[in-house]
C-alpha cells in the first residue's frame, strides 16, 4: 500500500478544541504518527462539545481522528519526565495554550530542546508569544471581532455579524501546517529545529485584503458592503425565484455576456451602468433592475444560463445541497468514519490532494483520554513495573 507524504513523522500534540488540533488532524490524515496528550479524566475540553453519539463527542473525534492517545498529568514530577521522554523521540511538538503555560509547569520549548535540538515546535496563541495582549485566552470570536473581520461582514448601517463558520481556528491551523511543513524542509536541509509560532489574531487580520489596500491609498477603511463587493459590480447576492444567486462579474466582457444571457440589451446601453465604476456608483438601481428578471427564475436555471455565457455565478446552496451535488461526491469533500463506539458519521475530507501518495482520514480517533496510554509509554521502552507504578501513582492515565 502507498505510504503518505509524512510517513515516519512523529508528532506530540498536546493541543485542545479546534486550531491546533486541525492541523494535528491534517497531519495525521497525511500519514504521521500523532500522539495526543490529554489531561486525565475529562481530556480536552472539545470532548464536551456536541453533537454527541453515546455520550462520545462527534466534535473531538472529528479533529482528533488518526491520533494515538495518552493522558498525563504534567503537574507530577513523573508526568513531566514522560513527557521529555515523549518529546526526545518525536520531529514534531503542537500545542495550543495560554502563550507561558507549559514554561510555568518546567517543561516548554527551552526544556524541550535540552532533550531533543533538532525538535520543531508549533505552537497557535490568540495573541502570539509577546506583546500586551500574549497573556490573555482567546476563542475564534475573540480573534474575529478584535482584528475587523467581524466589523467588516454585514450589511451596511446594520450590526456586524461573525463568519458562519469558525475561519479563525480553522486559518490558524492551515497556518501552521503551512509552517511546520517549511520547518521540516529547513530542517531536512539545515540540520536545525525551528518554532513556530502562530496568534489567531494575526491570521484574522492576515485574511483582510481590500480593504488595506484602500486604506494604503486613501487612509480610511472600505465600509461594508454586505453581500456585494465594494469595487466591482454587479459582484454579489441576488434573488431569484426559489432562493439566491451569486454573481461575480469583474470584466466588461462579463457584463456584456450577462446582459445578453438574461436578455437585457437595455442595461447595457443605459449610461447608469455604462461600465464597472458607474455600476458601482449605481449599485442599488443596479440590484433592482437585475432582480426584475432573476425573481422570476429559479438559481440554477439562472445559474446553467450565465456559466453558459461565461458569467461567474452559483446557485446559493444549503448544506444539505452541497452533499448531493455530484462535485461533492467525486472529489471525496465529505466522506465516513468508523469510529469505535460511535460506528459510521460522517466528517469533512482533508481537502489536499497528491498525485503519488494517498491522504487517509479513514482512522478512528481516541476513545477516552488515554487510549493508548500503556502502548505508548511501551514504545518509550519502559519497563512493565515502571509503567504499572506511573499508572497507579496517576501521573499517567490508562483509559478502559
Amino acid at each position: 500500500m502507498k505510504q503518505g507524504p509524512l510517513k515516519g513523522i512523529k508528532v506530540l500534540d498536546f493541543s485542545q478544541v479546534l486550531s491546533a488540533p486541525f492541523c494535528g488532524m491534517m497531519l495525521a490524515d497525511m500519514g504521521a504518527e500523532v500522539i495526543k496528550v490529554e489531561r486525565p479524566g475529562p481530556g480536552d475540553i472539545s470532548r464536551e462539545y456536541g453533537p454527541y453519539i453515546n455520550d462520545i463527542s462527534l466534535y473531538f473525534c472529528q479533529y482528533n481522528r488518526g491520533k494515538k492517545g495518552i493522558a498525563i498529568d504534567m503537574r507530577s514530577e513523573e508526568g513531566k519526565k514522560v513527557v521529555l521522554d515523549l518529546v526526545a523521540q518525536v520531529d514534531v511538538v503542537v500545542e495550543n495554550f495560554k502563550a507561558g503555560t507549559l514554561e510555568k509547569l518546567g517543561i516548554g520549548y527551552d526544556k524541550m530542546l535540552e532533550v531533543n535540538p533538532g525538535l520543531i515546535y508549533g505552537s497557535i496563541s490568540g495573541f502570539g508569544t509577546y506583546g500586551p495582549l500574549s497573556h490573555l485566552p482567546c476563542m475564534d470570536i475573540i480573534a474575529a471581532a478584535r482584528s475587523g473581520l467581524v466589523a467588516q461582514s454585514g450589511q451596511a448601517g446594520d450590526a456586524p455579524i461573525k463568519p458562519g463558520f469558525s475561519l479563525c481556528d480553522t486559518w490558524a491551523g492551515l497556518q501552521l501546517l503551512r509552517g511546520l511543513s517549511m520547518a521540516l524542509l529547513h530542517r531536512q536541509r539545515t540540520g536545525q529545529g525551528l518554532r513556530v509560532d502562530i496568534a489567531m489574531l494575526d491570521c484574522a487580520f492576515y485574511m483582510c485584503e481590500s480593504p488595506v489596500l484602500e486604506h494604503s491609498l486613501t487612509g480610511a477603511f472600505t465600509e461594508r458592503t454586505g453581500n456585494h463587493h465594494a469595487w466591482y459590480a454587479p459582484y454579489g447576492e441576488f434573488a431569484a425565484k426559489d432562493g439566491n444567486l451569486v454573481l461575480a462579474v469583474s470584466q466588461e466582457s462579463e457584463w456584456t455576456a450577462l446582459c445578453g444571457a438574461l436578455g437585457l440589451a437595455s442595461l447595457a446601453a443605459d449610461p447608469r451602468f455604462s461600465d464597472n465604476e458607474a455600476r458601482v456608483k449605481n449599485r442599488d438601481a443596479l440590484i433592482q433592475e437585475l432582480e426584475k428578471v432573476t425573481k422570476g427564475m429559479g438559481r440554477y436555471e439562472l445559474e446553467a444560463a450565465l456559466s453558459e455565457a461565461g458569467v461567474p455565478a452559483a446557485a446559493v446552496q444549503s448544506l444539505q445541497e452541497f452533499h448531493r451535488q455530484p462535485q461533492t461526491e467525486t472529489l471525496d469533500v465529505i466522506t465516513q468514519i468508523q469510529q469505535e463506539g460511535v460506528g459510521t458519521y460522517t466528517v469533512t475530507n482533508t481537502p489536499i490532494r497528491f498525485s503519488r501518495t494517498p491522504v487517509d482520514p479513514n482512522a478512528s480517533a481516541a476513545g477516552h483520554p488515554g487510549a493508548h496510554s500503556r502502548e505508548i509509554l511501551q514504545g518509550l521502552g519502559y519497563g512493565q513495573e515502571r509503567i504499572d507504578a506511573l499508572l497507579s501513582s496517576g501521573a499517567v492515565h490508562q483509559a478502559g
